[in-house]
């Protein structure tokens, strides 16, 4: 098996058939869909048994989180590559294909990500490569703008965003599967921190093309969206910093931290935010553990990785 393709699926019942139709059309011949169902109770589980016998369904009890979903697919998979995609995108007929023809010509990648359009707005970047910013937060490369050819060059960027990437099992094998404890946001990033430390790279696919609702599953800006955003951006702080990077760059952390409290406050979020930071304490001995494990383990100095990473002060 050339590649699989791990789809998690949580209460997906109004999107998962365009994601799964897109794949059926697929020019791609050697690959499988498997879909990792997070305990669904709106009939996406039954909608997938029935109209979908192709699909491979594994059923978790409860919804046990984004990246407990992608590591139960992952290690399910019989793929050489294996691409995780999110329930609520149409891919391209030439999308697998586009993504193994790309990493077989990048050896040194251990992971590729996809050209990502809104599906509302097609002419306009939902994703070309995550970002990374030394303030200890993600982003989404070229994140709306319009499309006038500016990513249309194949190179390296810092990471894979996991709604339509593709992954060596062996970048797995060495670096480890997603964090559980994410449960959901940002498991991403941290994935492609540990891979970048130990010297895997990352290669933007511009031909693979895809088109997204985008965090359709959770809610833009709702608590919960807030709350395990802000506390994992703080997770990977802890866990994939050096402590040089974290003085050299100290005050680019601290004023991105004091700068979200008027605004969720304003918001009516402020708790949320709150609450958010006290959980990274409850969490802190154990991140730190998995912090010793990281930098022992990293082969790529701190300069090297600025190359790639976000530098200019909030």
């Amino acid at each position: 098996m050339k590649v699989s393709v791990v789809v998690p699926n949580w209460n997906g019942m109004k999107f998962i058939g365009m994601c799964l139709d897109s794949l059926a059309k697929s020019r791609f011949e050697e690959f499988e869909v498997l879909v990792i169902d997070n305990g669904s109770s709106d009939g996406s589980r039954e909608l997938v048994e029935r109209d979908y016998p192709w699909v491979r369904l594994i059923k978790l009890p409860d919804n046990l989180g984004f990246a407990k979903a992608c590591n139960e697919g992952i290690v399910a998979s019989n793929g050489k590559y294996i691409t995780l995609l999110n329930n609520d995108i149409e891919v391209e007929p030439d999308w697998i294909q586009e993504l193994y023809d790309g990493m077989e010509r990048h050896p040194e990648c251990g992971m590729g990500t996809s050209k990502m359009m809104f599906l509302g707005e097609r002419d306009v970047f939902y994703n070309t490569g995550d970002l990374f910013h030394v303030w200890s937060a993600g982003g989404g490369r070229g994140q709306g703008e319009k499309d006038a050819g500016q990513y249309n060059d194949e190179e390296y960027v810092f990471g894979a965003c996991a709604g339509a990437g593709i992954y060596r099992k062996e970048l797995f094998e060495q670096v480890g599967l997603f964090d559980e404890d994410y449960f959901i946001f940002a498991e991403d990033v941290d994935l492609n921190m540990r891979s970048q430390l130990v010297g895997w790279k990352a290669v933007y696919l511009p031909r693979a093309k895809v088109y997204h609702i985008g965090t359709a599953t959770v809610g833009l800006y709702s608590d919960r969206y807030v709350y395990l955003c802000k506390r994992n951006d703080l997770y990977n702080l802890v866990k994939d910093y050096s402590l040089k990077m974290f003085f050299k760059y100290f005050y680019a952390i601290l004023k991105f931290q004091i700068k979200d409290i008027p605004y969720f406050t304003y918001r009516g979020q402020g708790l949320v935010l709150l609450r958010s930071k006290l959980s990274v304490m409850k969490m802190l001995f154990t991140l730190l553990g998995r912090r010793y494990r990281i930098q022992n383990s990293r082969t790529v100095s701190d300069s090297e990785l600025e190359k790639i990473v976000i530098t200019e002060s909030v």
